[in-house]
């Protein structure tokens, strides 16, 4: 139902409008003076006002001000018992949808206001068919994407759209849980100090809730003026598969939804299957990846994932190290033992290194008896430390231990680190190799750091 605001102070026609319009089916609400309109306007929305145009005080010029203030589409009709032909002109140059003298006709004045409203209505079905045109297209464009990385950008963008923030972050599953992928609008520092209330509002039960959680953030009120946000969980499957998180814009509230559930409903279905079809895409993928003998990536993920950690630290600034990894004298093993039994030597190297670094490093067969690991979010010191507890465990392992040999190997472990020693992948992968050929020259079994002043 349409709902009208009638502002006039003489009694009698503020009666005389609200039971004709009352009596066509309108809601209406009364004030009978501008400040009580002006109330009226801050509190409610309305489809069209009706208002006198000279009223003590707040007169009909300021509320027709602030109806257009509160929305620029709003109809306002002026009536007025003193009329002349400059305030008609003023008050329609200013926006007034129509001009009335009392007494008025009240058949023109009912035409006047179902006209003002008609409009009103095919306006609004014009934004919302524009509106469900531009959510279209942009689950086609979520619904389209199979590279992981780009989904998610699209995922995070279309949610604070629609949810009608500029200010947010998203995190989405990894295989150690939720990681931060992006941020809007803030620092990335200040968004990571929100992520442990995001994870622990996540965890709660919260079976009235549909679709979007809110979550108030102890301490609010620093610089950043963040202290409320909308989330969205994105649960596929029975599992977490990644949240969007909205912040308040600063010193205000969230905003209310109201009829965006719907669309923010759509939304969601539209992103999770999206979600499940790039995880197979990407399964599907990997398995090109996949060393058949060692069951480490191969040679040919190695471009890929650098490509994604490069991407990574130009995000957020952080570090990454490249290791290069030779067996020293392993064609001995082949030599005295056969190529089966260095296979299988092969396979044991690629668990023992599996085992030395963390679930989010990525380890690769190079090809032969070369390996490689990306040790992300890693400092060259802490690079150091790993490459060096590699070639003490890998001099200290005795292979096939189970099957009776006695197979001692050492290896040559040559690294570089991300920007400290190379701003690009094909430095990063150049300086790590010459620097595991260098530690070769120099007797083997070693740690060789390389960099551009090496």
């Amino acid at each position: 139902m349409r709902r009208i605001l009638v502002v006039e102070d003489d009694r009698f026609f503020r009666d005389l409008f609200y039971d004709l319009l009352v009596g066509q089916g309108y809601d209406v609400d009364r004030a009978s003076s501008g400040e009580e309109g002006l109330d009226r306007l801050s509190t409610y929305a309305f489809d069209l006002v009706v208002t006198d145009l000279v009223m003590p005080g707040v007169d009909g010029m300021d509320i027709l001000a602030r109806a257009r203030e509160n929305d620029p589409s709003a109809d306002v009709i002026m009536v007025t018992g003193n009329a002349n032909l400059e305030s008609a002109i003023f008050a329609l140059k200013h926006g007034a949808r129509d001009y009335f003298v009392k007494p008025i006709n009240p058949d023109e004045f009912l035409h006047s206001v179902a006209q003002c409203l008609e409009q009103r209505r095919i306006l609004d079905e014009n934004e919302e068919l524009k509106s469900m045109l531009n959510l279209y297209q942009i689950s086609q464009a979520i619904a389209g994407c199979l590279d992981m990385e780009r989904l998610q950008h699209l995922i995070f963008d279309a949610f604070t759209r629609e949810i009608g923030t500029s200010r947010g972050m998203c995190l989405f599953a990894t295989e150690t849980g939720l990681e931060l992928c992006e941020v809007k609008g803030v620092e990335t520092a200040v968004a990571e100090r929100c992520i442990a209330s995001v994870l622990e509002r996540l965890s709660e039960d919260h079976p009235d809730e549909c679709n979007s959680l809110r979550i108030s953030f102890q301490g609010g009120g620093d610089d950043s003026g963040i202290e409320a946000a909308i989330l969205i969980p994105l649960r596929g499957k029975g599992s977490q598969r990644g949240v969007v998180v909205a912040f308040n814009e600063p010193g205000l509230g969230l905003p209310e939804l109201g009829a965006r559930k719907k669309n923010i409903l759509f939304l969601l279905e539209q992103s999770l299957l999206a979600l499940e079809n790039a995880s197979s895409y990407s399964l599907a993928k990997d398995m090109l990846f996949i060393d058949d003998l060692s069951g480490l990536y191969n040679q040919r993920y190695l471009e890929v994932a650098l490509e994604r950690e490069m991407k990574r630290i130009g995000r957020f600034s952080s570090q990454l190290a490249v290791l290069f990894l030779d067996m020293d004298s392993f064609k001995q093993v082949n030599d005295t033992h056969g190529h089966l039994v260095g296979s299988r030597v092969l396979k044991e190297m690629g668990t023992l290194l599996r085992l030395s670094v963390r679930d989010v490093d990525v380890v690769i067969r190079y090809g032969g008896d070369e390996y490689t690991a990306i040790l992300v979010e890693t400092s060259p010191a802490i690079a150091a430390n790993v490459a060096e507890r590699i070639r003490s465990m890998v001099a200290s392992h005795v292979f096939l231990a189970d099957e009776g040999y006695d197979i001692r190997l050492t290896c040559s472990i040559g690294y570089s680190c991300c920007p400290e020693d190379a701003l690009t992948k094909e430095e990063l992968l150049e300086m790590a190799d010459q620097a595991m050929y260098t530690g070769k020259g120099r007797g083997k079994n070693c740690v060789v750091r390389f960099t551009k002043t090496s």
